[in-house]
């Protein structure tokens, strides 16, 4: 009950400082102690830890209960079917074809981290290694479905990931205990140097022909969305409008992602009360 309290509380004081405040030569005393509450509260360190990531409630919950997220991700995988027969019935194709699919949000699920992140007011790395050797993370709804029928079609699967190297077998001991087809190390390409998925892609599209690439991440695309600020990601995704939902098909996740970072100019280990101030200021209203 003191943790919903203060949380109140807090709310209404970010609110207070977030806005601003008209000028006026004489304010009243009522304003002053909105202003210097909000102040003291802001400055209250083991306060603000609580709530560091009380953004993520509403996104982490949404992948947890929302029926709306389950359909989305049994759309995606649906239309993915609908256009990996189309092209499987091209007679052009001359090179084996394959699906390069990302691994967390696009395959499995890792809103348990994040739930984890909430509750303990922690923030990446913290928990991450514990959570994947866990092994534990579930399929999202479709994903092992639809890629067990393109290994039926003759096509083969590969994992492109940005979890670490070290933690490869531990990953593909995840994907092979939920039923993923190709769930070996030949097939699971964790990152190594660089973050950029992009020399890991042509490398594959030197030997394959790729029919499809699932992601929720631009980045898991082309390198063209990578690093760029929110409007040129907007304009980036027009350029590319024809290819969703025919090559390209996305998974949503709300939580994290590079969509986020473009709002703190991919300067993550800013303060969390600046991250704070940024949102805020990112939002459009009337």
């Amino acid at each position: 009950m003191k943790k919903i309290v203060s949380l109140i509380l807090l709310i209404s004081a970010l609110s207070i400082v977030s806005c601003k405040q008209k000028q006026t030569d004489q304010k009243s005393d009522y304003q002053i102690v909105k202003q210097d509450t909000a102040m003291l509260l802001m400055k209250d360190s083991a306060f603000r830890r609580m709530v560091r990531n009380e953004h993520l409630v509403m996104s982490t919950l949404y992948q947890q209960t929302a029926a709306e997220y389950r359909a989305l991700c049994y759309q995606a995988f649906n239309i993915g079917k609908v256009m990996l027969d189309m092209d499987l019935a091209d007679k052009t194709v001359n090179k084996h074809r394959i699906i390069v699919l990302d691994i967390d949000e696009t395959v499995l699920d890792n809103s348990d981290f994040e739930a984890k992140c909430i509750l303990e007011s922690t923030v990446y790395p913290k928990y991450w290694d514990e959570w994947c050797q866990k092994a534990s993370a579930e399929p999202l709804p479709g994903a092992v479905e639809f890629l067990k029928y393109a290994r039926a079609n003759g096509v083969s699967i590969f994992y492109v990931t940005n979890r670490k190297e070290y933690l490869k077998d531990i990953t593909i001991k995840n994907l092979a205990d939920k039923g993923f087809p190709h769930a070996d190390a030949d097939h699971v390409i964790a990152r190594t140097d660089e973050a950029s998925k992009e020399a890991r892609r042509q490398e594959l599209l030197n030997k394959y022909h790729i029919s499809l690439l699932f992601g929720d991440n631009l980045n898991d695309f082309a390198e063209d969305f990578e690093g760029l600020a929110v409007k040129p990601r907007k304009d980036a995704v027009d350029r590319f409008a024809g290819e969703f939902g025919k090559r390209f098909i996305v998974l949503p996740n709300a939580m994290y992602g590079d969509w986020e970072d473009a709002i703190y100019g991919y300067n993550t280990r800013i303060d969390d009360s600046v991250k704070f101030q940024l949102r805020r200021k990112a939002l459009r209203s009337f």
